[in-house]
């Protein structure tokens, strides 16, 4: 990694950390602190409160949503900026290329299907 990088590689570092505390808090919020109706009625989950911070159930779920696209974006400018470290940790870990280039093919797969929802979202 080259001096000029690491200022960037810092600041996308310290946003996925703060975007993963977002979404975990988030999570918790939704789970235990205004857990649904369904929850309520038919689990015996006690619900603490109906808002939180000005914000109820469905704006705390915008906030995990949109918390973690964040982080999957910031994860994928995470891989980009270290794609060389990533592709020699392959090489390594995996000398035979047949077997890597399944592997490739394997994780973008993964990629599509984690995209592909948000292609019907926004359709």
């Amino acid at each position: 990694m080259t001096k000029n990088r690491r200022p960037v590689n810092i600041a996308i570092d310290l946003a996925m950390l703060i975007v993963i505390a977002l979404v975990s808090v988030s999570g918790f919020i939704l789970e235990v602190v205004i857990p649904s109706r369904h929850a309520v009625r038919m689990h015996g989950a006690d619900s603490w409160c109906s808002h939180l911070c000005g914000l109820g159930r469905h704006g705390w779920g915008d906030v995990h949503l949109w918390a973690g696209v964040a982080l999957l974006v910031l994860l994928a400018v995470h891989i980009l900026l270290h794609l060389n470290i990533v592709s020699a940790f392959f090489k390594r870990k995996c000398p035979n290329r047949t077997l890597r280039m399944v592997l490739y093919v394997f994780l973008l797969m993964l990629l599509l299907i984690t995209i592909m929802p948000w292609f019907y979202m926004f359709h």
